[in-house]
């Protein structure tokens, strides 16, 4: 049971007409300090809250609450300003949680006002209504089920738009300090990132800052706006003018919007800003003012004259900096333009925007999770981090779906990393909208890259490890966190959830029921040629590679047996053929590593030797074998059978050979992929 400090009984007036109400919180709180305090009109009783360990772990509460009393028969937007302004004054001011306030009213109405106001106010501080008629029919279980009522309800994960105050921005600490410091020493900046990746949100937050800071003027264009992309650079230019002089009181009323004035006046205008002030300039979806700009198709002249103009009064005025924030970075890479030379390039220092680090997603995902009684276990945000990249948006909607899914469970419960695995397929199903939307643009803008993504979506790894050994080939997937490579060089999506949605659209567009790539009919000869040929070079440079380095042999003093037999393999269609051809691979690759094995007299070297040393080359030679034993043995042991069923897994997507047209030849071009992609996985290993 809490208790209430002694000296809130002694000082504090209206302690004896709002004890009634107090003592309901004392089943899970103490009261420590009261005040009755006014602003905007508003008088409000003011206490804080300290909560017990057993309300700490149930709702997720890390420090003292304020309760806010109000005796108003209705609550008006003033409240709400009131109650702000209280929290961000002294002693509320780092010592309760900002995030987060109680009010007792005696308004009927207040929890549908409260839940509309929150609706236009998007970030507004999270709220628990109390009505005081309730609070005086206290029983021990009221507060609690009027906190569980309110907060485990909400889905505080589904949120979209851009953060635009500090209570809910997580991380990108280094990001925020390293683009102010650019402002600080007016440099220039690009910013650049997959949709929805916080881009704007940081620039919120500099805005913030900034203005703290005291630091000058931080102004904001956002370029998809058609007051500002449907402007002709002086008349941009103009506007930017204005509210420079609008910001530092400056005169305006001699401006002109005229092409050739426009310079000469912005420059007047900045050298009449104070030497002790910074003036930076912030241009949001910088593409739409850009030679890529589609709708308004003025800027690919435009964009020189109102570039070139900024970089020159930049050069002469060392207290003006610039920063673009977008998807492409084209416009700060390209020397040139319509053979003009872009005055962007090499002024702006592009940095490239990637997910949120696993700490500062499990700060994001533990924040809001534990204020409606989900946690997860550990290994569960490992999850969470390697599923969705750290991207913000479909972490959160991915928790929102957890929240949605687990609405009927008694809270607060923990989550754990089976039950994610569990709920995987339908979770992702419902981010496909998402998914398409972070990579919208990445087709429009490097088709030959975002070709790269859908080869290793469908499967297609070592045709990706060939391109990317190019590495101007991936540079841009590689900069968004799209794409990466464990260390042997095995490209895979660094955002699985993105993966798989582009693998299932290609399938869905090109009407096929996996999302593995067959080979077509009309390609399967040259295919397989090719692809055994290149297996048998590739195999014979890395059995010397071995010889090299004293490793342990595969085959022998010489390479596989009858390369010839697997040389002439053909693309098969059916059963019978398929033996024929699981038969030679079987020979020429498991056989001949168990017989020389033995001719060292070592029974086992398949498995005690070659397994441990050459990891992936032994899971291809496995795959050959288990398939070789399903179709020339009758029955198979227990082991043998799982084998199979996993290798039938993975290569038929889940899927039963029914529901595949050309089941044989795919499971064909699985063997000599997976032969493949093993070889050169092991020679990386090696190099």
């Amino acid at each position: 049971m809490g208790h209430i400090k002694p000296e809130i009984r002694d000082s504090y007036n209206n302690f004896f007409q709002e004890e009634n109400l107090l003592k309901p919180f004392l089943v899970g709180f103490d009261v420590t300090w009261a005040r009755r305090r006014k602003a905007f009109n508003t008088e409000l009783s003011m206490f804080f809250l300290k909560p017990e360990q057993f309300i700490s772990q149930m709702f997720g509460f890390e420090h003292e609450i304020v309760l806010f009393i109000s005796d108003y028969p209705n609550i008006e937007p003033r409240t709400m300003q009131a109650i702000n302004s209280f929290l961000a004054e002294e002693p509320a001011k780092g010592r309760v949680d900002q995030s987060i306030f109680f009010l007792a009213t005696p308004a009927s109405d207040a929890q549908t006002w409260v839940a509309d106001y929150s609706s236009i106010n998007h970030q507004a501080r999270i709220s628990v209504i109390f009505n005081t008629s309730e609070l005086i029919k206290n029983n021990d279980w009221t507060i609690r089920n009027i906190l569980q009522r309110q907060l485990f309800s909400r889905d505080l994960f589904d949120y979209q738009l851009p953060v635009d105050n500090d209570l809910f921005f997580f991380g990108r600490a280094q990001i925020v300090a390293d683009h102010l410091d650019a402002i600080k020493r007016s440099q220039n900046r690009g910013l650049f990132g997959l949709r929805k990746t916080g881009k704007t949100s940081i620039l919120y937050k500099l805005g913030r800052i900034m203005n703290s800071l005291n630091l000058g003027a931080f102004l904001y264009y956002d370029c998809k706006m058609p007051a500002i992309r449907m402007l002709r650079w002086n008349q941009l230019l103009l506007k930017i003018t204005t509210d420079i002089c609008s910001f530092y009181k400056l005169p305006a009323n001699d401006l002109k919007n005229d092409e050739i004035e426009i310079s000469d006046q912005f420059l007047s205008v900045i050298k009449s800003t104070p030497a002790n002030k910074l003036t930076a300039l912030i241009f949001d979806e910088i593409e739409y003012i850009s030679p890529l700009a589609v709708d308004n198709v003025h800027w690919k002249n435009d964009y020189i004259p109102f570039w070139q103009t900024l970089w020159a009064v930049q050069s002469q005025i060392r207290r003006l900096s610039n920063t673009i924030v977008g998807v492409n970075p084209l416009i700060a890479e390209q020397d040139m333009f319509d053979g003009i030379q872009n005055p962007m390039f090499g002024i702006i220092q592009p940095h490239y925007l990637k997910g949120l680090s696993q700490d500062e997603m499990r700060s994001m995902v533990k924040f809001f999770g534990r204020r409606m009684g989900i946690s997860f276990s550990f290994d569960a945000y490992e999850y969470l981090h390697k599923r969705y990249g750290g991207h913000p948006l479909l972490t959160r909607q991915a928790c929102s779906e957890i929240h949605e899914q687990n609405n009927k469970k008694t809270r607060p419960l923990e989550i754990s990393k089976l039950e994610l695995e569990k709920d995987e397929d339908r979770r992702d199903e419902e981010l496909i909208f998402y998914c398409k939307h972070v990579v919208s643009e990445l087709q429009k803008f490097y088709p030959e890259e975002f070709e790269l993504l859908e080869k290793l979506a469908c499967g297609q790894t070592i045709d990706v490890m060939d391109l990317s050994s190019y590495p101007v080939s991936s540079k841009h997937l590689r900069a968004y966190g799209l794409l990466d490579f464990d260390e042997l060089r095995r490209p895979f999506f660094a955002i699985p959830v993105i993966g798989k949605h582009i693998g299932t659209e290609l399938a869905r567009k090109e009407k096929r029921p996996i999302v593995k790539r067959v080979i077509p009919i009309d390609s399967r000869d040259e295919w397989v040629t090719t692809r055994c040929e290149r297996i048998t070079r590739t195999l014979r440079d890395f059995t010397k590679l071995i010889k090299n380095k004293s490793l342990p042999d595969i085959f022998g003093i010489n390479s596989f047996p009858e390369p010839e037999k697997f040389l002439s393999i053909k693309p098969v269609s059916q059963n019978s053929n398929f033996v024929v051809f699981i038969n030679i691979c079987n020979r020429c690759f498991v056989e001949s590593v168990e017989l020389y094995g033995r001719s060292q007299s070592k029974n086992n070297y398949y498995w005690e030797v070659f397994k441990p040393t050459y990891p992936d080359l032994w899971y291809s030679f496995q795959r050959i074998k288990v398939y070789r034993h399903n179709d020339l043995h009758l029955e198979l042991n227990k082991f043998i059978n799982e084998e199979l069923n996993n290798f039938l897994k993975i290569d038929l997507e889940e899927k039963h050979p029914s529901q595949i047209p050309d089941y044989w030849f795919l499971l064909q071009q699985s063997v000599l992929d997976g032969l493949m992609l093993s070889i050169q996985l092991e020679i990386n290993r090696l190099t």
